[in-house]
């Protein structure tokens, strides 16, 4: 994140990528914005964007030719994997770094990347719901493209604020996160 409206020297850049010596879950300052974030850490708020994004993008490929059960169970499922397979590779990595990987570590390891699987619940469920109001496939589909859209932004713009990026730069996180929910409505529009 853009630190622009930040003090020089208060504290390290946690832009650059993390190596694995470093702690990967640093948190996020919480001390701008009156509203609550859910995901405070570094970790969780990328697990979240890519769970929504990821999630966007499968609602757009099985709308294509499912059925609204389908299109559900399709990113549900889909989710499901991408966590199970991260948080697999992150336990045999640290096993190849020579860690010992008791239970305890194991059961952090499942419960990191979390909010990957929770960022998609709230498209899907608005999803169901246009659907139970009497929509079609394809309308539903879009409003809950577009909402993820809007959690994209959101997501980018507290973001930024919690690094002390002024509101103007913050209001750039957002549309740049943004921008990746309208390239999937985009891809959605292109294919159906």
């Amino acid at each position: 994140m853009n630190r622009e409206s930040g003090p020089s020297g208060s504290g390290p850049d946690r832009s650059a990528a993390a190596d694995e010596d470093e702690v990967p879950d640093a948190t996020v300052p919480r001390t701008v914005g009156r509203f609550g974030f859910r995901w405070t850490k570094e970790r969780e708020l990328a697990d979240a964007i890519h769970g929504t994004v990821v999630g966007a993008a499968v609602m757009v490929a099985a709308s294509l030719h499912g059925t609204l059960g389908q299109v559900v169970i399709a990113v549900v499922a889909t989710l499901f994997v991408y966590w199970a397979t991260e948080r697999y590779a992150e336990l045999l990595a640290a096993g190849a770094r020579g860690g010992v990987l008791d239970r305890r570590k194991v059961l952090a390891a499942l419960r990191h990347g979390w909010p990957m699987l929770e960022s998609s619940y709230t498209p899907v469920i608005a999803l169901l719901a246009v659907s139970v109001l009497g929509a079609e496939l394809r309308p539903a589909v879009l409003s809950a493209l577009c909402l993820s859209t809007v959690l994209l932004a959101g997501l980018g713009y507290g973001a930024a604020r919690r690094s002390d990026a002024t509101v103007a730069g913050a209001l750039g996180w957002a549309a740049m996160s943004g921008l990746l929910g309208v390239a999937v409505i985009a891809l959605k529009l292109a294919l159906h």
